[in-house]
């Protein structure tokens, strides 16, 4: 009879390591027994032998030695201290498969595996990757000459620098446990794969609920309410270490309506070209700030612009502000666009418009960021069920981003800058500035124009006159 070291879980575990599709993420929660579901995943490929190289990853090196005393505890028993190499950290099992483990911390690491082959690529905690570029570089490395179907598997928790793209990639496009069915061509060919989102709870493994029953309690007991959450359920709409904790879709999104052309109007702009750019506009209604509609110049990926060029956004900004009948008097942008030059000549700020599109720069200071992200956290506080900032359901990058955007955690106060931080640097900027409304124009202008004609007419009295 075969020796049984570890077999999965009943419920996600096991659906994990027994799902067909080509690509599948499994998280999110804290102790739902991610690691061991990569580990099992790979296992279940050794009898293939030579055919069956694969790679574990981690971003930093140090977060491995978990990881290596885990697979010992899996595989020593069946296959003996000698498969396992120290010194290159890996698995060389007796019919040829082998299982390194190794990091990828910086986008130039990836150079080291050109040319590489390899059948299963896991990576473990996906969301500590700020992009993409690693984990589809190694997409490219799964190929297989023996008939063996390659497969890449990863797992996460919630949140990290990474949470905007694991989560645009696997949780949002279809439910947990469907598959995306993702068709490519090349030379006009068709291909066909699939990709799956495996939620799992800390409450799914059953062995650390049973060797530890209190581990949950102590997990909601010592941390922030939303932290516990995130970590406990495992859910995608709220992040550990998220910096704007006050944010409530129930409050804060409001069904859309047209921007009114009677109230205080403005636009910001974090103007971006290879990263995205972020625009928005605001106005002022009852004492509140409504963000009521945005532009995001991206490339479909978080962190990647579209390349638009600044005086195309321009004549996108003058068509839709004429198309809304938007009287738009200032427009707030980051100063850096001043000095920035564009592909055509001239600089970025001139592109944009410069003076006859209303743009000044917003505030910037030694400590400009940390009062603007006060000023941000203040509109967003929530009291009696009310909050001072709302924005329209039609801002859909607003709305992914600014809920999951990481506190920066070597400063408290402020963003990681890593993440996708471009709606959050147009908002806090964009809340700098209030400005007065075509109608308060024309009030002061009218009044001005009433205390001229009183002091024309006073001038006409003769002198001592009444």
């Amino acid at each position: 009879m075969a020796q049984v070291a570890w077999q999965p879980q009943v419920g996600p575990q096991e659906l994990f390591v027994r799902c067909p599709a080509f690509e599948v993420l499994y998280g999110g929660a804290l102790g739902g027994g991610k690691t061991d579901a990569l580990l099992g995943d790979y296992a279940r490929g050794i009898p293939n032998g030579e055919g069956w190289i694969g790679v574990f990853f981690r971003r930093h090196i140090n977060d491995m030695d978990a990881v290596i005393r885990r697979s010992k505890q899996i595989f020593l028993p069946i296959y003996g201290p000698r498969c396992f190499n120290a010194s290159k950290n890996e698995w060389r099992f007796p019919n040829g498969a082998v299982l390194q483990f190794r990091h990828l911390e910086r986008d130039d690491d990836v150079d080291h595996y050109q040319g590489q082959d390899y059948q299963w690529v896991g990576f473990d905690e996906l969301t500590q990757w700020a992009t993409d570029f690693q984990y589809t570089y190694m997409i490219s490395r799964l190929r297989s000459a023996k008939g063996v179907q390659p497969r890449i598997r990863c797992a996460s928790n919630p949140g990290g620098l990474g949470h905007h793209w694991v989560k645009a990639r696997f949780v949002d496009p279809v439910a947990p446990m469907v598959a995306q069915v993702i068709r490519t061509k090349r030379k006009g060919v068709e291909k066909v794969s699939h990709r799956v989102f495996i939620p799992a709870k800390l409450s799914d493994n059953k062995i650390l609920d049973e060797a530890d029953p209190d581990y949950a309690d102590r997990v909601s007991e010592n941390l922030d309410p939303v932290l516990a959450a995130a970590l406990v359920e495992g859910r995608w709409d709220i992040v550990a270490g998220a910096a704007f904790t006050e944010w409530d879709p129930d409050v804060h999104i409001i069904d859309p309506y047209p921007i009114p052309t009677d109230k205080k109007i403005w636009r910001a702009l974090d103007w971006g070209y290879k990263e995205p750019f972020a625009l928005g506009y605001m106005f002022e209604y009852d004492g509140d700030i409504i963000l009521g509609s945005e532009m995001y110049g991206w490339g479909g990926k978080p962190n990647v612009g579209c390349e638009m060029p600044p005086e195309e956004l321009r004549r996108k900004m003058e068509s839709f502000e004429q198309l809304n009948d938007l009287y738009i008097p200032v427009g707030l942008v980051d100063g850096q666009v001043m000095e920035e030059k564009g592909h055509g000549g001239g600089s970025v700020y001139e592109l944009l418009g410069g003076r006859d599109m209303g743009w000044k720069a917003w505030p910037k200071g030694p400590h400009s960021r940390v009062q603007q992200k006060q000023v941000c956290h203040q509109y967003l506080s929530v009291t009696n069920g009310k909050s001072r900032f709302k924005v329209m359901r039609h801002c859909h990058h607003f709305i992914r981003t600014i809920p999951s955007l990481p506190v920066d955690k070597k400063n408290l106060e402020d963003v990681n800058t890593n993440a996708e931080d471009h709606m959050y640097d147009m908002w806090r900027g964009g809340l700098t500035m209030r400005v007065r409304s075509r109608d308060e124009l024309r009030r002061r202008a009218q009044q001005r124009r009433n205390r001229r004609n009183k002091y024309v007419q006073a001038s006409d009295l003769p002198y001592g006159g009444s």
